[in-house]
């Protein structure tokens, strides 16, 4: 027999194995097993719900999505309200921000977008019903309020849509993923002379790792980035200027309209999303100069009817220049040079009204000089050169009242030089040359244009004499006509150009002496 204390001893070491036992059952329960995580969410769709998810939460889905290239950003494995995730999906679908193709495809800009701004984003904006809101079921920034201190879910629901679109623009250019599908979806278009080869990136600035569109996130790293997909407000974010608030003025924290987008020269590559257009509704100026980007131009641009300046010079744009440009009716400035740029130049350009800058050189646009184009009485300065126009310089170029620069250079224009262009009269700058099927003689009306400084008609077809009436160009400063097919002689009231530095006349049928009356241009420095 066991005496007392053995029992007791036993019976301690039964309830210690039984507590184990229940402590491992425990732990089995709680833990599930490796073929219920993981591999599972690889498979499943973002949208589907898991097994199992609490109550008292609604379903929990799992997105597995690439993960953001900053470390703070990582939160593939958080938890997604599918509800919320649906109720945005659904209004930016509904207000057609976005189509609905992009947002079921994971590895689109729009879908990364979406999911930053539901699952990663800490400020949580929302699309919110007012009824709910004034009873407390959702919690609402100052900046949400208009100046009666009421609500106003029209804006809330366009500082989403800014938030929304400006985060697209981010992974749409800087996501590797997504700038490779760009590529190579780009791969193939024709611009130059016709062929795909011609315009096929070769790789010489090493912002492509191979032909198979295979990118660096270090090639594609905008040079500038503070504060974007981060918890502060967008006003705050590089590169972003909100109009201003009645109460925090224009840098404030927090998300408001947007009126300036300025990310010139930042290394921005792949395209330039719809979002952009079609939610900065009342945007002033866009500014993304000297980038990377291609795609073509949306007809969405002629949504931003408070549009005044659109810088898009220097990057890969290929397309036409959409009709729908002429819906923008207040632009000051359209600077859209050194692209590849093809198609027409549409009639409705004479819309704007209010431009004072058009700068298209550099580009492969085609046809003709549209008639409308006289129609822009506030036109300062107009770069249509080195592109492929053909027929006639328009007469009704003689309209441009305010003109100052007009450069025409370097196209497949015919015909003769319209006696309209002495009408301009604020000109000083006329580039006209390099365009070989300009023939006739040489307008005597330019002589009636006083503050003319530049006149450039080399490498063209003219003929006939030099007008004397030349001599009354008072202002002129650079006077090339080299290259054509002028004769006789040197009028002697050329003499009168006293502020004449450069005069080439080399490469025409002229003959005689030079004028005596030449001893008097004593600023003349070069002459051929």
């Amino acid at each position: 027999s066991c005496p007392d204390w053995c029992i007791v001893q036993r019976k301690l070491l039964l309830a210690g194995g039984m507590i184990l036992l229940l402590v491992v059952i425990l732990v089995a329960t709680l833990l599930p097993g490796r073929n219920n995580g993981g591999d599972h969410h690889e498979s499943q769709q973002p949208w589907q719900t898991p097994n199992s998810y609490p109550s008292d939460e609604g379903p929990v889905i799992i997105v597995t999505t690439s993960p953001h290239d900053h470390d703070e950003f990582d939160n593939s494995q958080k938890p997604i309200d599918p509800v919320r995730f649906d109720r945005i999906k659904d209004r930016i679908l509904e207000h057609q921000i976005s189509h609905a193709v992009d947002l079921e495809n994971e590895n689109s800009a729009q879908y990364k977008a979406l999911v930053w701004i539901v699952r990663d984003d800490e400020r949580q904006l929302d699309v919110i019903d007012t009824s709910s809101t004034m009873e407390g079921d959702a919690e609402l920034n100052d900046v949400d309020m208009n100046r009666d201190g009421d609500f106003d879910e029209q804006d809330a629901q366009q500082q989403l849509f800014h938030r929304y679109a400006l985060t697209v623009l981010w992974f749409q250019t800087s996501h590797p993923d997504v700038v490779a599908d760009t590529k190579k979806n780009q791969l193939g278009l024709t611009v130059g002379d016709g062929t795909a080869e011609s315009n096929r990136y070769d790789g010489t600035d090493n912002s492509y790792s191979d032909n198979n569109g295979i990118v660096s996130s270090n090639d594609i790293q905008w040079k500038q980035s503070t504060n974007w997909l981060s918890s502060k407000g967008l006003c705050l974010w590089h590169g972003v200027t909100c109009h201003p608030h009645e109460e925090y003025g224009v840098k404030f924290d927090g998300d408001y309209h947007v009126a300036i987008l300025n990310l010139t020269e930042n290394n921005l590559h792949g395209i330039l999303p719809r979002e952009v257009w079609v939610s900065l509704t009342k945007v002033k100026a866009l500014d993304l100069s000297g980038n990377e980007l291609e795609g073509t131009i949306g007809r969405e641009v002629g949504e931003l009817a408070d549009l005044e300046d659109l810088f898009l010079s220097s990057n890969k744009f290929t397309g036409s220049l959409p009709a729908e440009i002429g819906n923008c009716l207040n632009p000051f400035n359209l600077y859209l040079n050194d692209n590849n740029l093809q198609g027409s130049l549409p009639s409705q350009i004479g819309q704007l009204t209010k431009l004072r800058g058009a700068s298209l050189f550099n580009n492969y646009f085609q046809g003709k000089i549209p008639d409308e184009i006289g129609d822009l009485k506030d036109l300062i300065a107009l770069y249509l050169d080195t592109n492929q126009f053909t027929g006639q310089i328009p007469e009704s170029i003689g309209r441009l009242e305010s003109m100052v620069d007009l450069r025409l250079r370097r196209n497949s224009l015919s015909g003769t030089l319209p006696t309209e262009l002495g009408q301009l009269t604020q000109i000083q700058t006329l580039y006209i040359d390099t365009n070989p099927k300009i023939k006739g003689r040489i307008p005597t009306q330019l002589s009636n244009l006083p503050k003319l400084d530049e006149l450039h008609l080399y490498q063209n077809n003219l003929s006939g004499p030099l007008p004397p009436e030349f001599g009354l160009l008072s202002s002129l400063t650079y006077l090339y006509l080299d290259s054509n097919e002028l004769t006789g002689s040197i009028p002697d009231e050329w003499g009168e150009l006293r502020n004449l530095e450069q005069l080439f006349l080399a490469g025409n049928n002229l003959e005689g002496p030079i004028p005596d009356t030449f001893r008097a241009m004593t600023s003349l420095r070069y002459f051929r």
